[in-house]
């Protein structure tokens, strides 16, 4: 009994090394794999709370929605630039036109001046 014990020490002491490297591979590669599901788990957390917070806010613009775009057919987003858009060239204009009719209006003024000094 006592050789049966020597051996089976001898055996276990022989394959030791082979055997503790095998379970640090084993511990490292768990670990790893861990760190990337935790990564991926936390990753996946963040988008669904950034996507439910955006889903919300589209929700309360798309309420909006129905009767600006019945309206001009364009959505809602689109339709408040375009209404901004729209504003700002009509004011463009509307400058630009006074500035040409002033000009023009001198023109008229100036030459009538000299038909009445020829």
């Amino acid at each position: 009994m006592s050789q049966e014990k020597v051996d089976a020490y001898k055996k276990e002491k022989k394959g030791r090394k082979a055997r503790l490297a095998k379970q640090k591979k084993i511990q490292k590669i768990a670990k790893v794999v861990s760190l990337v599901v935790v990564i991926a788990l936390c990753g996946l957390i963040a988008w669904k709370v950034y996507d439910s917070k955006h889903v919300v806010a589209s929700t309360e613009v798309s309420e909006e929605a129905p009767a600006a775009e019945a309206t001009t057919g364009v959505a809602p987003e689109t339709a408040e630039d375009t209404e901004a858009v729209t504003e700002e060239t009509e004011t463009t204009e509307e400058a630009t036109d006074a500035e040409t009719e002033e000009p023009a209006a001198e023109e008229e003024s100036s030459e009538a001046t000299e038909e009445v000094s020829e």
